[in-house]
């Protein structure tokens, strides 16, 4: 067998693992929360809104046995939820991974990996505006354990839904495009344009699209080194892959982020080793040509310790917000807090890192979310550790980073 082969499927053998090895335990009053290593298995929430009046979270919860996909619709600056659902499933499965878009229906798409009988696929299902389903649970994808899925709407109210394909040998990025009510409009789009061996990692489908769509990911194409490429999406790929940044990479499981800014250009955001240790870095990009500014540092710490895990996001008219895992209070990069970093319309920094949680004891806050609405409120979203256990906190704001309410949890007494 094939060298690249072999690397290929022992690469999906441990992200496989780590997406379906928690362990279980029971839940009692539907109190969302998830074992400290239960982590592997996923549990990153993410957000969405309509640029109006809603928000969605969604997030994989662990139930006796298996995992399941919540969904909550709250009400801009408000710290309740108006109502959730708990998405139904066949029986014990892994339903991790979750992806939203919100349709210029009012539909939600709603995208999740999910793990039966030893099986995995990415499937779907339709929500309105009030989270009631609209149809059945379908599959986008199910050859080869696809994995990974990631989901964006454009200012049409179409949606792009990209995942991570093993249908070739080795994994690729796929995508699907949805009409605004949901309907799929194109037959599966391979996205990255390499036909040899190279990996391409987890892809991010950018925010705020215009006309098109913008998905990025990690490849090791050039030289068997992580690099970033990103691709330009409307009925078909739109000329070809573009080279966001070619630091060195750790790991295809490096995830970055991206907004779009006006129909010509967009914002990167990643996690970068060139000062030889994790920081988060940026690119302003003019994606008709495919050229790049200099990639510059977004976090203002100078020592050695980490930043990573950055997410992105826009009021559609070029105010954007960063936010990241920050370890610069810490003494081993672990048990660390939540950084946010607003952007003026011409890219310039809005004053100094901020930090989002307001208290300062040392427990584990990963895997942030942000969303923005074209009014200029955003919320931050964060998983937050205590005696063992994950609960998912968030932080109002009004643009550029004036706090709305204090630190809540959304999960805490469902």
């Amino acid at each position: 067998m094939p060298k690249h082969v072999l690397l290929a499927i022992s690469i999906l053998t441990v992200l496989l693992s780590m997406y379906s090895g928690a362990q279980t335990r029971n839940i009692t009053n539907e109190v969302v929360r998830v074992d400290a290593d239960s982590l592997r298995d996923s549990w990153h929430a993410v957000l969405a809104d309509d640029d109006a009046a809603r928000v969605y979270c969604a997030w994989s919860q662990r139930e006796a046995h298996r995992a399941v996909i919540r969904v909550a619709l709250l009400s801009p600056g408000k710290e309740h939820t108006i109502r959730h659902i708990t998405i139904p499933q066949p029986g014990n499965c892994e339903d991790v991974r979750p992806a939203l878009a919100c349709l210029g229906s009012g539909v939600l798409l709603v995208a999740w990996q999910r793990g039966c009988a030893g099986s995995r696929r990415i499937v779907s299902l339709l929500l309105d505006s009030l989270l009631q389903p609209l149809g059945e649970v379908t599959t986008v994808a199910g050859k080869m354990n696809p994995v990974m899925p990631s989901a964006g709407s454009n200012h049409r109210g179409e949606a792009l839904l990209a995942w991570q394909d093993f249908r070739n040998g080795n994994f690729d990025v796929y995508a699907r495009r949805y009409d605004r009510e949901g309907t799929p409009m194109n037959r599966d789009l391979r996205v990255n344009n390499d036909d040899g061996a190279a990996l391409q990692g987890p892809p991010r489908v950018a925010r705020d699209n215009r006309d098109d769509f913008i998905v990025l990911w990690p490849d090791n194409r050039e030289d068997g080194k992580w690099k970033f490429y990103a691709q330009r999406i409307e009925d078909d790929l739109v000329g070809t892959n573009m080279l966001v940044d070619s630091a060195q990479r750790k790991a295809m499981t490096t995830l970055a982020s991206a907004v779009r800014l006006t129909q010509d250009s967009a914002v990167f955001a990643w996690k970068d080793y060139r000062e030889d240790h994790s920081n988060i870095y940026r690119r302003r990009a003019d994606v008709r040509i495919g050229e790049c500014s200099l990639a510059e540092r977004i976090n203002d710490d100078s020592t050695a310790r980490w930043q990573r895990l950055v997410v992105i996001d826009s009021d559609g008219r070029g105010n954007a917000v960063s936010c990241w895992e920050d370890y610069r209070n810490t003494e081993i990069n672990q048990r660390g807090d939540i950084y946010l970093q607003p952007f003026a319309r011409d890219g310039s920094f809005l004053g100094v890192n901020q930090k989002v949680n307001t208290r300062n004891d040392r427990i584990a806050r990963k895997m942030p979310g942000i969303t923005m609405l074209s009014d200029g409120s955003f919320l931050v979203i964060w998983h937050q550790g205590e005696v063992g256990a994950f609960n998912l906190y968030g932080q109002w704001y009004r643009y550029p980073a004036v706090r709305i309410g204090g630190n809540f949890c959304l999960t805490c007494n469902e």
